[in-house]
């Protein structure tokens, strides 16, 4: 009787520890927040602890914020937090030599002053796909195929890296050592760790919140890593690199894999439809290319899209933000109306 009483209460305890176990793991990568103007540093060391990774932000981190969140993925915490101090989020790779320069080009980036001597490679065409995703996917799994080229620099197998994957890379400048081998294709992080320990240097993975200028907060779209309130902290160039469209399908591709299953046949289609547009406008007269884009973009489906959009980035902000953006649009509808015509 006593060895069945044993051999009971061992099945009853290995059934509760399996059962914590699991809940240890669907829990991991969820986010809980609960802050009524909490300190920014505050919250963000919250989300560092929750979610295991490190956040680097150019913002005065005494903001004050406002922010509840449960359960929510990783991701749309950092992105939801990024929106409510007017920042972009964006995930990115500082390597070097050593860990001194990182951790002195992070310093400099997180006090809002200009190291200078960095080249950063971000996405050609534009740093979001118009995949309408609610969720914002963690851009950590997006796969980076990668691709054989004539070019085994560091710094060229980087750029490719951003083209086909979103994600920011950063270098000194004056580094950039060939590679005696590529890589397997993988997750964007491991593919970043085996370029940099073939190139003999180290790398940080870290989630960047950057308050954009005034002047990007105009233009939607336009903002890179590095882009702060007063000038660029890092000197962003590409060395003539030009866009590779192949890659940005690529990127889009990625993107939508990640997506939840019921999200990605629509994702798809839109990209299809988006993709055989462009196609067909490609070799018409620059005249009648940009007319055929104006009555695209003032499609009733197209604008539908940009209001989803629009909306759901909204709902992420506060009341007072958003009766702010709703100022600044009137303010800058009383500019234009003031403004000049072009002849």
């Amino acid at each position: 009787m006593r060895n069945l009483r044993t051999a009971l209460l061992l099945g009853v305890t290995a059934s509760l520890t399996g059962l914590l176990a699991w809940r240890w793991a669907s829990e991991q990568g969820l986010v809980t927040l609960n802050y009524s103007k909490a300190p920014l540093s505050t919250v963000i060391e919250s989300i560092e602890r929750q979610g295991r990774v490190e956040i680097g932000t150019n913002a005065d981190l005494a903001t004050p914020v406002t922010i509840r969140l449960n359960r929510a993925p990783l991701f749309e915490a950092i992105d939801t937090l990024a929106v409510r101090i007017d920042a972009d989020a964006r995930l990115a790779y500082i390597a070097a030599p050593n860990d001194k320069q990182i951790r002195d080009v992070l310093t400099a980036f997180s006090s809002d002053t200009n190291p200078g001597g960095w080249v950063v490679f971000s996405p050609a065409f534009g740093g979001r796909t118009l995949v309408g995703e609610v969720s914002p996917p963690d851009p950590r799994h997006i796969e980076w195929k990668v691709t054989e080229a004539g070019d085994r620099s560091l710094q060229a197998m980087l750029d490719q890296g951003a083209q086909k994957t979103g994600a920011v890379f950063a270098v000194p400048f004056d580094w950039n050592p060939v590679l005696g081998r590529l890589p397997s294709s993988g997750r964007v992080g491991k593919v970043t760790s085996d370029l940099l320990r073939n190139a003999k240097g180290n790398v940080k993975e870290i989630f960047l919140m950057t308050v954009r200028s005034p002047q990007v907060e105009e233009a939607p779209g336009r903002a890179e890593f590095g882009e702060t309130r007063r000038e660029t902290v890092f000197s962003a160039r590409r060395d003539g690199r030009r866009g590779n469209l192949e890659w940005a399908t690529e990127r889009v591709q990625a993107r939508i894999a990640i997506l939840p299953k019921d999200d990605q046949a629509e994702a798809r289609r839109r990209f299809d439809e988006m993709q055989a547009f462009w196609e067909s406008i490609r070799g018409l007269p620059e005249q009648e290319r940009h007319a055929r884009l104006e009555e695209h973009m003032n499609s009733p489906e197209v604008q539908i899209r940009m209001e989803e959009r629009a909306v759901t980035r909204d709902a992420r902000r506060t009341p007072e933000q958003r009766e702010q953006r709703f100022r600044n649009y009137i303010r800058r509808k009383e500019q234009a109306k003031g403004a000049p015509t072009r002849s």
